[in-house]
């Protein structure tokens, strides 16, 4: 494979991922706000729910969101059992206080 066609299926795979956070997002009621300047980035990026309430449990979507990481390192630490969670079936969920928790307990002070 060239290294142009490795580049597109990434492109197209975090496109892919995007996509499916903003339908998810819609379907809770989360919407985002942002604007893209002409050199791509992003300002003022920000989500907000209609209800105000922060969600108690996370997808791997959400979790990756939230850690700012992508998924396949979430699953990476699931797989590795470096990380708090649950598994209902095939989903995998993670209760956001035992994240929290985890952050801070995997803290280092300096």
């Amino acid at each position: 494979m060239r290294e142009d066609e490795g580049l597109r299926i990434k492109l197209i795979k975090t496109i892919l991922e995007w996509e499916e956070k903003q339908l998810a997002d819609l379907k809770r009621g989360i919407y985002h706000d942002f604007k893209v300047t002409t050199d791509g980035n992003r300002i003022g990026d920000m989500a907000y729910q209609e209800n105000g309430q922060d969600k108690s449990i996370l997808s791997v979507l959400e979790l990756s969101d939230y850690l700012g990481v992508s998924t396949d390192c979430v699953y990476t630490m699931v797989r590795e059992k470096q990380i708090p969670h649950v598994r209902i079936r095939r989903r995998i969920l993670f209760h956001r206080h035992e994240i929290d928790l985890w952050i801070r307990e995997n803290t280092i002070k300096s």
